[in-house]
């Protein structure tokens, strides 16, 4: 038996996996296209070609997907319920607050224990000293997988007993990162149709590495070098959407950011930097409504 099953291998899924690698734990891997699962290097891992199967190989199962309604999506199938018996899920797919503690009430019901997290820093930041991801949900369930969580990186806090309590903080981050992110497109706009160099504005700002880089990648048009790529911010974005309505809340701030990175998914800058909203507001895939 392996000591952690990670569902999903994508960008971060797979820093994950290789984090552990690097420690020398023992990993169950499963991704819906058995290609990534291959690509990694075969130290301490085994590949399940099945949901069942990877459950049971380990005691711990952590998800990260791109699908905020994934552990009904993995583990709706009632086929698959009593390899849940026992085991801990951790979520770490970006969920709405609600949708959150219904996966605990579910999990709950199957006799599994749940724990909800947000990686709050780039792939390559895993298993590093600047890992650092957010923990939420009853201690009794954390306190044991503790250790296993902390060879993600040097930065592992656990928030408390509330399970949605580190979706509602990582939505308000998120909050303020889309504010940043407009504030700097305008900025940027600013400079360039009065014909200031961007270097000029970047160099305002000798601490702040997010400046240097977002701004950096629109002055060097480097657009196709992202760790996260448009579309998966407009996923988060979709879910501060929901999450204000769901509240009862005015949706008008999500609303208002949705309607750019709409026009630049439409105009295919999809899988670019989120940087490349730039390019719309600039005009070159016509004007903004």
């Amino acid at each position: 038996m392996s000591e952690v099953t990670i569902f999903g291998l994508g960008l971060m899924g797979s820093a994950l996996a290789k984090a552990c690698q690097k420690d020398g734990v023992p990993i169950t891997v499963w991704n819906r296209t058995i290609e990534k699962a291959e690509a990694l290097k075969p130290v301490n891992v085994s590949i399940a070609q099945t949901i069942s199967e990877a459950l049971a190989a380990s005691p711990v199962s952590i998800i990260c997907v791109d699908d905020p309604s994934s552990v009904l999506t993995l583990f709706g199938n009632s086929e698959i319920w009593s390899h849940l018996e026992g085991r801990t899920i951790v979520q770490l797919s970006t969920s709405l607050p609600k949708q959150v503690r219904q996966d605990q009430t579910w999990l709950t019901e199957r006799n599994a224990d749940f724990l909800y997290g947000a990686i709050h820093c780039g792939p390559q930041d895993l298993g590093t000293k600047d890992g650092h991801i957010l923990f939420s949900g009853p201690s009794s369930v954390y306190k044991p997988v503790e250790g296993l969580l902390s060879h993600q990186g040097g930065k592992i806090e656990y928030l408390g007993e509330d399970i949605a309590a580190v979706s509602v903080l990582d939505l308000a981050w998120l909050s303020t990162r889309f504010g940043e992110f407009i504030g700097m497109l305008h900025a940027a706009n600013i400079c360039q149709s009065e014909g200031i160099e961007l270097q000029k504005f970047i160099e305002m700002f000798p601490d702040n590495a997010r400046i240097q880089h977002h701004v950096g990648t629109i002055r060097d048009g480097t657009y196709d070098q992202r760790t996260a790529t448009l579309s998966v911010w407009r996923a988060s974005l979709e879910l501060m959407k929901q999450q204000a309505i769901d509240a009862g809340m005015d949706a008008g701030f999500p609303n208002l950011v949705g309607g750019l990175f709409d026009r630049a998914v439409q105009v295919g800058y999809s899988e670019e930097h989120v940087m490349a909203l730039f390019k719309v507001l600039r005009g070159d895939a016509g004007t903004v409504d």
